[in-house]
């Protein structure tokens, strides 16, 4: 791919119909009390297939519980430096007297980087 051409993002590749046969496909399986071997050659599924397809949807719930787990804020700010530590590791430090336009600027854009 020629370097001018921007890379498709994954979202955007994804297939939703594809994801929804996978996820309904899961539960059935669970449902089903059969083990994994079992139902995918009852089925006439890959093993393999069915592996990633579970992996890459706890993969995708756990990106998106964390991408909403954003609470609304309200930012008064202290005359002492403040530090945010979000659950997934992130941390946001002011130092002391920052103005409030700054930590507010800054957690909107982790914001819309969550959407």
């Amino acid at each position: 791919m020629p370097a001018s051409q921007p890379t498709q993002r994954a979202d955007q590749r994804r297939n939703p119909d594809r994801e929804a046969f996978w996820r309904t496909t899961i539960s059935d399986r669970m449902q089903s009390g059969l083990s994994i071997r079992a139902f995918c050659q009852r089925e006439g599924l890959s093993e393999p297939v069915y592996h990633y397809w579970r992996r890459e949807l706890k993969k995708r719930d756990a990106a998106n519980t964390a991408a909403t787990s954003f609470l609304p804020v309200e930012v008064q700010l202290p005359a002492a430096p403040i530090e945010i530590v979000f659950s997934h590791g992130t941390t946001v430090r002011t130092g002391s007297g920052c103005d409030r336009t700054t930590p507010e600027t800054v957690l909107a854009v982790l914001e819309q980087r969550a959407c």
